[in-house]
């Protein structure tokens, strides 16, 4: 279980919808606010991150917040000006607690 001091941060999980063009044009795509959740943020270092790197190149940063239904990789995390890409969603242990996350920094 995470210990309340550890989520520090407030991260916004947003997800993709698409739109049509109120002119029948292209469709576009819109980030829209999902959940915000508080979180602790933490670098991969050592052995973690190869780890991690092993799957998908470049993850940078896990996230830790209390268990929330619905997130799944395709979504984002806003977290002030960054935003990270969702490589993996972990509940972890399967207890419907606590989730991990995996992400890289969006450029």
């Amino acid at each position: 279980m995470i210990e309340a001091g550890k989520l520090r941060h407030v991260v916004t999980i947003k997800y993709l919808k698409p739109t049509k063009s109120s002119f029948g044009g292209d469709n576009t795509q819109e980030w829209l606010d999902f959940l915000t959740v508080r979180a602790s943020k933490e670098p991969l270092i050592g052995k973690e991150y190869f780890n991690a790197a092993a799957v998908q190149s470049l993850v940078q940063v896990k996230f830790r917040s209390r268990y929330k239904p619905g997130i799944t990789n395709a979504m984002r995390i806003h977290h002030g000006e960054e935003v990270y890409e969702i490589l993996s969603v972990i509940n972890v242990q399967s207890l419907n607690k606590e989730l991990l996350f995996y992400c890289k920094l969006v450029i």
